[in-house]
């Protein structure tokens, strides 16, 4: 499985915010309910609309600037950082953040799926949450966790959590705006300014498909920039397109450097497919689904049970997935190959029965497709019980 690298955007300037207010909390209540209900529904829909401005209009930019830019006390007390905010108060740095619903309704056109999953309250925060989840045969699984601010009785959104990153978009922009920040240490400042150069340099070198350069590139660099999540990211980002023990062994130091963080599990099952360790992806499967109660991580799980071996869990878990998400064509397709392998083709017979009640697909249609070589069916096509049943009308 890929997974999808969807919050890296490109930082140029920044905004200074306004001064800090009391903030306002939502109660966990049933009205509120509702209205998050609602409010999900509206932003759910609204990437599926080619203009809108849903996104930006409802985002609280003053309350996200406020943690971006929440440092700690002492570099808050620099007079040279407060001239540095002082300086592009009136910048673009927030104009970049459009690029964030972009880059998903560009996935959306690519065939990706999105929608809610859940939401809920989070009782530390006193906040309510939106967990959307992302998912393409190309692309793979990823979950957006939106967290609400609440203000004149009206939900907003404050935060995103990206699960493939491991931290809120907030503390990604606040990573690259350190980087920005001036120092007296002449050598902290000449490694903050080789991160930014690379991060610039980045995405080009990904489109010209320099997977090579972006990668010496990215192993260069020094200094507190390469203590963060974000550059692990980019670093398996970088290493999967070109290096598959580049890739394990840059999965391998997200996990050692963050052991024991539950946000990593996304990025971990990658390693442990790849590792071929049976047991271990399926506690990472079982884990990440308790944490986001995500029925469909059971395709997920189908998928890798397939890649081992272990074709009654496959098979168990496609099932399911077809039981409880009727209308996903990708898992009944799995299901077919998988039935043609094991040569269960009174198993699929069935299941082509029930494709054609639920009146989604014409029988001439399933013949054409399987009969097609190029779909590369192995044993179906041959089995007399499929023969019979292709002369039945």
């Amino acid at each position: 499985m890929k997974y999808i690298f969807s919050c890296l955007l490109s930082f140029c300037s920044l905004l200074s915010f306004s001064q800090e207010t009391t903030e306002v909390f939502a109660k966990n209540e049933d009205v509120n309910d509702e209205k998050v209900i609602a409010f999900g529904q509206r932003f759910s829909d609204s990437f599926y609309e080619e203009d809108s401005t849903f996104f930006m209009d409802n985002f609280n930019l003053d309350s996200f600037a406020k943690k971006v830019m929440s440092i700690n006390e002492e570099v808050s007390e620099n007079i040279a950082v407060k001239k540095f905010n002082s300086i592009f108060k009136d910048g673009v740095f927030f104009d970049k953040l459009h690029l964030f619903p972009q880059s998903i309704r560009k996935a959306i056109k690519e065939d990706a799926s999105y929608g809610i999953v859940n939401y809920y309250y989070h009782l530390d925060e006193r906040k309510y949450h939106l967990l959307f989840r992302m998912y393409s045969e190309n692309i793979g699984v990823n979950y957006h966790d939106y967290q609400l601010s609440f203000e004149n009785e009206e939900f907003q959104l404050q935060d995103v959590f990206v699960y493939t990153t491991g931290q809120y978009l907030s503390e990604t922009y606040q990573d690259f705006y350190q980087l920005s920040i001036p120092s007296k240490d002449t050598k902290i400042t000449r490694q903050r300014l080789r991160s930014l150069v690379f991060i610039r340099m980045y995405k080009n070198l990904i489109k010209m498909k320099r997977y090579d350069k972006a990668f010496n590139l990215i192993q260069n660099l020094k200094g507190e920039f390469t203590e963060k999540r974000i550059y692990h990211i980019i670093k398996i980002d970088i290493a999967s397109k070109f290096n598959r023990v580049f890739h394990m062994q840059a999965i391998d130091e997200l996990l050692k450097k963050f052991p024991n963080d539950p946000t990593t599990k996304l990025m971990a099952i990658d390693y442990y497919v790849m590792l071929k360790d049976y047991n271990a992806t399926m506690q990472l499967l079982d884990e990440l689904k308790e944490t986001t109660e995500d029925d469909f991580i059971e395709y997920i799980r189908a998928n890798a049970a397939w890649q081992f071996e272990d074709y009654e869990l496959a098979e168990k878990a496609y099932a399911e997935i077809i039981k409880e998400y009727p209308n996903f064509e990708n898992a009944k397709l799995n299901l077919l190959y998988l039935y043609d392998q094991l040569e269960k083709h009174e198993d699929n017979i069935v299941l082509l029965n029930r494709m054609i009640e639920s009146e989604e697909y014409l029988k001439k249609d399933l013949i054409e497709y399987i009969d097609d070589t190029s779909n590369e069916f192995i044993n179906l096509p041959n089995a007399r019980i499929y023969k019979r049943w292709k002369r039945k009308k």
